[in-house]
């Protein structure tokens, strides 16, 4: 059997974080709304303290996310799918949850006080964008492994 660690090679890393910033580009290009404007400000903000931050950001916490969905992805390649995205659809919360106790741990870390700032003010909403996303989230990992 495989593991998602696999994804953290130096080989393979940065194809992977590559496809995420392009999935999280696309994501937050995506939502509408005042949570969209929001969002689209925080990341844009960022973006002018430090150009690669995205990519930086997903890189950091790759390892912890994987860690943590790294049953689910042992769950699905003992079982007859063959689509990661569909097989972690149903467990959209609970891949949500782990993201989001990643994000939160290394929130803690954040030295920069405009992004804590941006942080804290999109933490309540951050559930409902990733939730509908998971499955695509899982289906990029999958290409990958």
């Amino acid at each position: 059997m495989s593991s998602l660690s696999h994804l953290l090679e130096p080989s393979t890393r940065p194809s992977v974080v590559a496809d995420l910033a392009r999935f999280v580009g696309n994501t937050v290009a995506a939502q509408s709304g005042l949570t969209g404007i929001a969002l689209k400000g925080a990341v844009a903000a960022a973006k002018q303290i430090d150009s690669n931050i995205v990519e930086k950001g997903i890189s950091r916490l790759l390892p912890d996310i994987l860690g943590e969905i790294e049953h689910l992805w042992q769950e699905f390649e003992a079982s007859p799918s063959s689509d990661f995205g569909a097989y972690v659809e149903p467990r959209s919360t609970e891949v949500t949850d782990a993201v989001m106790n990643v994000a939160d741990k290394h929130a803690q870390s954040i030295d920069v006080a405009a992004l804590a700032k941006a942080y804290d003010s999109l933490r309540g909403r951050a559930s409902k964008i990733i939730g509908p996303n998971v499955p695509e989230l899982a289906r990029i990992l999958q290409r990958h492994m």
